[in-house]
């Protein structure tokens, strides 16, 4: 089983245990990430609707968010939960497929997509824009390949940035 680190916060520089399921988002882009939203907004509630490995998620609680983690994987879900208590980071696990169980999770400051680049990304972004799970000034996030380009969403000013084979598309809803 892979392991990746903590870039940041209380548990900085801690070993994750990755699932084999898993296909983390590189330090690279993290690291990036988290100086965007430094710069914009600092801590807050966030979503991490496709848990997976738990970078993104788990690092984001390191450094002060209040997390939620969504993964349908029930082997996944037990890595998680593991991680999150060996690094005594306080997040809130869901089990479920990510789509499915949003409507029931509230409203969050950020929302990380980052879904199997098997599935609809456009889909995915498209539900989430549509739930009412980002709150106003809030942001959502979604990775995706450079091949896939999201549109405009009405309520929400949109803002792209690429990182080699990847972009993170950058929705802010309008206050």
């Amino acid at each position: 089983m892979p392991t990746l680190r903590i870039l940041g916060g209380t548990a900085k520089g801690r070993a994750l245990q990755v699932p084999d399921s898993a296909r983390p988002t590189g330090a690279r882009l993290r690291k990036s990430l988290f100086d965007l939203l430094d710069s914009r907004q600092g801590a807050g509630r966030f979503l991490d609707l496709y848990g997976g490995s738990g970078a993104v998620g788990l690092e984001a609680a390191s450094r002060g968010y209040d997390v939620t983690l969504v993964e349908r994987n029930p082997a996944a879900v037990r890595i998680l939960e593991r991680n999150a208590r060996l690094l005594s980071l306080p997040v809130h696990v869901v089990s479920g497929e990510a789509l499915g169980v949003l409507s029931r999770l509230g409203a969050f400051d950020t929302v990380f997509v980052d879904p199997p680049y098997l599935q609809d990304i456009q889909r995915a972004a498209s539900s989430v824009l549509k739930s009412g799970a980002v709150l106003a000034g809030g942001l959502l996030i979604v990775q995706h390949p450079t091949q896939l380009t999201l549109g405009e969403h009405e309520g929400y000013t949109l803002e792209r940035r690429v990182y080699g084979s990847n972009v993170m598309t950058l929705y802010t809803r309008l206050e």
